[in-house]
C-alpha cells in the first residue's frame, strides 16, 4: 500500500514559519510604516515608492505631504500595538489636518481582499479572485479581466518575495509528525484489503511552494511542488484557482477570451509534468491519503476530487489543528472535503473518523 501525504499550509506554520496570508501582508505594511516614518523624520518633502513598488500607487500620498515640512514639534503618532495596514492607515492619518488626508489603492483586486474580514487563508485569496472574475464576465470591456489579472500577478509576485524570507529561515526535524508520516495502523484503514498491511511508497504532494517535507523525506520518497517552487524556474508558482467543477466556470470557457484562463491551475498543470506524475503514482497502487496542514478549500476542488475518488484511494486520514483553547479544526477540514466529493456515498467510506485521528502537532 502507498500513501499520499498532502502538506499545506499549516505544516510550515506548524513548524515556526510565518506563511499565513495575515503574515504576508502585515509585513508589507509594516514596512511601508517603517519607510514612512524615516523619510518624514528626515524631512523629506515626499513620501514615495510609486515606480519602484507596483503593488501600490502613492500619487495621492504624494500630493498630501509635498508641502509639508518636518516638524520637531509635531508628533506623528505611532502606536506599535497597531498592526499592518491599521498601523500605516494609522499614521498617514496623523497628518495635520490642514492637509489634505487622501489614500487611493492603484491595486484595486488588493483593495478588495483588504477591505474583506473573512480573508485568512491563501485559499480564500484565489476564492476572491474566482468571484472577480465572474464579476468580470457582466462587463463589456476587456480591459476589466486585464486590469484584475495584471493586479493579481504583482500580489503573486510580492507573495513570492516574502516567502523567500520564510524559506531561507532553518527548521527542525519534529520527532512527533516524523512519527506520524510513518506510522501504520489498522485504524487508518476503513476496511481490510488483503496483501496491503505494510507501506511501500510514499508520496508527498506538497501544495506549498517552500520545501519544508524535505527534512521528512528518504530518498526513496517521491516529492512533487504541485503549484509551484521559490526560486525554480523549471517549477514556476502556480497561484490561481482549480475547480473547474463548479457551475460557473462553463459560464467562462464560453466567454471565448483566453484571459479569463490565464490563472486556471488546469491551464497551468500543464506546464510541468507534476500533474502526470501524481497521476502515475495513484494510478500504480491501492493508497491512503494524509491530510498535514492542508484545508482542501475548493479552490483546488478538481484535483483533490482526483485523489479522493480514485478507484485506489483506500482511506483519508486528517491531522487537524488543535488550539491553545482546547477546540481544533477538524470539523472545519471535513466540511471542506465534503465540497471535493461528487459522490458522497465515497465520502463516508473513506473518512477516517475523529476519534482514530489526530493532530499534527
Amino acid at each position: 500500500m502507498n500513501r499520499v501525504i498532502l502538506i499545506g499550509n499549516g505544516f510550515d506554520l506548524a513548524h515556526g514559519l510565518n506563511t499565513k496570508y495575515n503574515d504576508f501582508i502585515d509585513d508589507y505594511w509594516e514596512r511601508k510604516s517603517e519607510l514612512f516614518l524615516k523619510l518624514y523624520r528626515e524631512g523629506n518633502l515626499k513620501f514615495r515608492t510609486q515606480g519602484t513598488d507596483p503593488l501600490f500607487d502613492y500619487a495621492e500620498i504624494d500630493i498630501i505631504i509635498t508641502n509639508l515640512r518636518y516638524n520637531p514639534n509635531l508628533q506623528i503618532i505611532d502606536e506599535p500595538e497597531r498592526k499592518g495596514y491599521e498601523r500605516f492607515h494609522y499614521l498617514t492619518m496623523g497628518i495635520p489636518a490642514t492637509q489634505k488626508r487622501t489614500f487611493t489603492f492603484k491595486n484595486k483586486f488588493l483593495e478588495q481582499i483588504i477591505d474583506k474580514n473573512n480573508i485568512n487563508y491563501w485559499v480564500d485569496i484565489e476564492e476572491e479572485y474566482y468571484l472577480a472574475l465572474n464579476e468580470c464576465l457582466n462587463d463589456s470591456s476587456v480591459n476589466n479581466i486585464k486590469q484584475l489579472n495584471n493586479e493579481f500577478l504583482l500580489i503573486k509576485k510580492g507573495l513570492e518575495e516574502y516567502l523567500k524570507t520564510q524559506s531561507a529561515i532553518k527548521v527542525k526535524k519534529i520527532e512527533n509528525i516524523a512519527n506520524k508520516i510513518y506510522w501504520y495502523s489498522s485504524k487508518d484503514n476503513t476496511v481490510s484489503v488483503p496483501g496491503q498491511d505494510n507501506l511501500d511508497n510514499f508520496l508527498y504532494l506538497n501544495f506549498n511552494y517552500t520545501s519544508t517535507e524535505k527534512i521528512y523525506t528518504y530518498p526513496a520518497n517521491k516529492i512533487i511542488h504541485i503549484h509551484g517552487e521559490l526560486d525554480n524556474p523549471e517549477n514556476p508558482i502556480i497561484f490561481g484557482y482549480g475547480d473547474e467543477i463548479g457551475e460557473k466556470y462553463k459560464l467562462i470557457e464560453e466567454k471565448n477570451n483566453n484571459d479569463y484562463l490565464d490563472n486556471m491551475k488546469t491551464i497551468k498543470y500543464s506546464e510541468t509534468r507534476n500533474y502526470r506524475e501524481m497521476l502515475n503514482f495513484i494510478n500504480s497502487d491501492v493508497f491512503q491519503v494524509f491530510i498535514m496542514g492542508h484545508s482542501c478549500g475548493i479552490s483546488d476542488r478538481t484535483l483533490l476530487n482526483t485523489i479522493f475518488e480514485h478507484d485506489n484511494c483506500h482511506s483519508i486520514k486528517v491531522f487537524y489543528h488543535k488550539r491553545k483553547d482546547g477546540t481544533d479544526n477538524y470539523s472545519d477540514i471535513i466540511k471542506n472535503i465534503s465540497r471535493n466529493f461528487t459522490k458522497k456515498s465515497l465520502l463516508r467510506e473513506r473518512l477516517i473518523p475523529k476519534e482514530d485521528s489526530e493532530p499534527l502537532l
